[in-house]
């Protein structure tokens, strides 16, 4: 029998996978440039939301704008337009020490509450961006796909093969439900799945055994984000980052993955050759 909560997942993953196909491979360049800022804007909304939780009084309007302002720091580099993205650069760089002192001066642990969502919200995000429209046009889209691909199969065989087999636990402090077993049918999915797709559709960018390397850290990578993020909802006191998607909780609960694999798979691409910037 399917759980309610393992139906919720399926009837509301169904359509976001259809709508994340289409992003990835259909939109335009300033549609993809649009959602892609709504997204961060949702994931910046549940970061400052669970740091409120804490007590941690980050503004959200500041995170917002910090947003903005990142993404046209991209934007004029991208171009050329470097002064404009120093100009960016500073603003953005100004807002968050300005918001981040208190009575008794500069409070550096606040400072890093706001620069820390650039480094795990942001950035990923804009690297995206990047591979889909400056470092691989030609097959930028396959890539995502397969880092993406990779990812959620992970989470669907650790899921099952965890419920099923699972016994000694991965993560006891962070993820109580995690267990090795799961992690182990994690690698395993990624890899039946993962190796197949690189022949079909990366055969002139990436070999077979370059692929099975790179299913192998993205996994690892995946998994990690995952316990990342739980961290945080762990020291915040929170169960979701949010209510958003029924069954899975928020934003942040469905991308938490990606957000560290996407920067490790580009690096891979780097390494391996496979793009060159």
């Amino acid at each position: 029998m399917i759980s309610q909560n393992l139906l919720h997942r399926i009837i509301t993953g169904l359509p976001l996978a259809a709508l994340f196909i289409w992003f990835v491979f259909g939109a335009s360049e300033v549609v993809f440039i649009g959602i892609s800022l709504f997204i961060g804007i949702i994931g910046y909304y549940e970061y400052g939301s669970m740091l409120n939780v804490k007590g941690i009084s980050i503004r959200k309007s500041v995170l917002y704008l910090s947003l903005v302002l990142l993404f046209l720091i991209v934007w004029f580099a991208d171009r050329g337009d470097y002064q404009y993205a120093g100009i960016a650069f500073i603003a953005v760089l100004g807002l968050l020490v300005i918001f981040s002192i208190s009575r008794k001066g500069l409070n550096g642990k606040l400072l890093l509450w706001y620069l820390l969502p650039a480094l795990w919200i942001t950035a990923p995000i804009m690297l995206l961006y990047g591979l889909r429209f400056r470092l691989h046009p030609e097959k930028g889209s396959f890539l995502i796909f397969f880092v993406i691909l990779v990812a959620a199969i992970n989470d669907i065989f650790a899921y099952f093969g965890g419920k099923r087999f699972g016994q000694r636990p991965l993560a006891p402090t962070v993820s109580p439900k995690k267990t090795v077993e799961g992690s182990v049918f994690g690698i395993a999915g990624g890899l039946i799945i993962g190796i197949p797709y690189t022949y079909i559709c990366l055969t002139d960018l990436i070999s077979i055994w370059q692929s099975a390397i790179i299913i192998l850290i993205l996994v690892i990578s995946s998994q990690s984000g995952d316990l990342l993020e739980s961290s945080l909802k762990r020291y915040c006191g929170v169960k979701d980052s949010s209510r958003l998607i029924p069954g899975h909780g928020g934003l942040l609960d469905r991308i938490d993955a990606y957000l560290l694999a996407l920067p490790v798979f580009i690096g891979l691409l780097y390494i391996f050759g496979i793009i060159v910037y």
